[in-house]
C-alpha cells in the first residue's frame, strides 16, 4: 500500500472515530472532562496533519515544492484539487489552537471541524481521484 493509501485510509478512520467521541458531547461536557477534551483536540490534530500529509503526496506527485506551513501547504494545492482546499484550508488555524493553546479549551474549535467534515471528505475524494488518474498515467 502506497503512503498515500495509508493516509487516505488513516483520515477515514479519524473522521470516523471523531464523529463516534463527539456522539453526545456538549459545550458543557467538552470544557468538564478533560479526557473528551483531549481525546477531541488530539483527533483534530490527526485531522488535519493528515490533511497535510494529503496535500504533500499530491504537489509531490506533481513534482511542486512544499510550502513552509501548513496552510499554504493545502492551498497549494488549488490548480490540482480544486476550491475545495480554500474551504478546509482555514481549519489549520483549529489545529494551532487546539494543540498549542492547550490551557483555552475552546469548543469552537470542535463545531467547525464537525461543520467541515463534508468538505474534508470532498477534499479525500479529490486527493484520490488525482492519485488514481496519475495511477492510470503511468500503467
Amino acid at each position: 500500500m502506497d503512503r498515500y493509501e495509508r493516509l487516505l485510509a488513516f483520515l477515514e478512520d479519524s473522521i470516523t472515530y471523531f464523529n463516534s467521541k463527539l456522539e453526545g458531547v456538549d459545550r458543557d461536557r467538552y470544557f468538564a472532562e478533560r479526557d473528551v477534551r483531549s481525546i477531541l483536540d488530539k483527533t483534530i490534530n490527526d485531522i488535519i496533519l493528515c490533511m497535510v500529509d494529503i496535500a504533500e503526496e499530491c504537489l509531490k506527485a506533481k513534482g511542486r515544492n512544499i510550502p513552509d506551513t501548513y496552510k499554504d501547504t493545502i492551498l497549494a494545492c488549488h490548480e490540482l484539487l480544486g476550491e475545495i482546499t480554500m474551504k478546509v484550508a482555514p481549519l489549520v488555524k483549529r489545529r494551532n489552537e487546539a494543540i498549542h493553546h492547550y490551557l483555552k479549551a475552546n469548543w469552537q474549535n470542535i463545531v467547525a471541524v464537525k461543520t467541515r467534515i463534508p468538505e474534508i471528505k470532498e477534499f479525500t475524494d479529490k486527493a484520490k481521484t488525482l492519485f488514481t488518474s496519475l495511477q492510470e498515467k503511468h500503467s
